[in-house]
């Protein structure tokens, strides 16, 4: 009786073992994303607060640092995309469009054990219902793979954006095409102004001197 029940467990305790070790043969590999491992970004996340809807772009302050800390230099790319739903944090919603944050270069090649700055430049149209808006962007920030590599390591930016209540005041600024005609126009005119000057005094006569006759 005891030898049946021994057998039993034994049989039971080998089926948990196989079911095991198949799990982890079938479970995908799981790659370093945060900051310590051997391909990471940072910061994983950020708010961009107060982002005015300029319709023109600009540089935000924030960088993004892409770390390499392999032996040997990596390739990497990198795009902004608009998050799946029901994965925002809470309060924020999908960004109507990815492409009104541009992360530069797309492509950089990193050193070995070295980093690379990327920035980013948002381009939000000035229009007011994008104002007081709360939106998240993904940047998927990708180490291209060498040959004979299985997987790509992908670590993921949040960021969580923040519209101004108001659109901010229309810009009056001068274009380069109108000040480089305006600058060309002043030379050309203080050169004719300077030509006639110069002749004017070249054609005046020179005084001539009195002569007095002794008597």
């Amino acid at each position: 009786m005891f030898k049946c029940k021994w057998n039993a467990g034994i049989s039971v305790l080998t089926f948990m073992i196989t079911i095991s070790f198949l799990s982890l043969l079938m479970t995908p590999p799981v790659f370093p994303q945060e900051n310590g491992g051997v391909f990471s970004v940072s910061p994983g996340a950020f708010t961009a607060s107060d982002v005015p809807p300029l319709g023109s772009a600009y540089i935000i302050p924030q960088q993004l640092v892409v770390w390499n800390r392999d032996n040997i230099e990596r390739v990497i790319t990198i795009h902004s995309e608009i998050p799946p739903e029901n994965s925002m944090t809470s309060g924020y919603v999908q960004i109507p469009n990815e492409n009104w944050v541009t992360p530069f270069p797309s492509s950089v090649l990193v050193k070995e054990n070295s980093y690379a700055i990327i920035e980013l430049s948002f381009n939000i149209p000035r229009w007011d219902n994008l104002t007081n808006q709360k939106w998240e962007v993904w940047i998927p920030v990708e180490r291209q793979p060498l040959p004979g590599e299985i997987g790509v390591l992908r670590p993921t930016v949040r960021i969580d954006i923040e519209t101004t209540q108001t659109l901010p005041p229309a810009q009056k600024g001068v274009s380069l095409a109108l000040l480089a005609m305006g600058i060309v126009i002043a030379v050309v005119v203080i050169c004719i102004v300077v030509w006639i000057w110069s002749r004017g005094m070249g054609k005046r006569e020179k005084p001539k001197k009195r002569v007095f006759s002794q008597r």
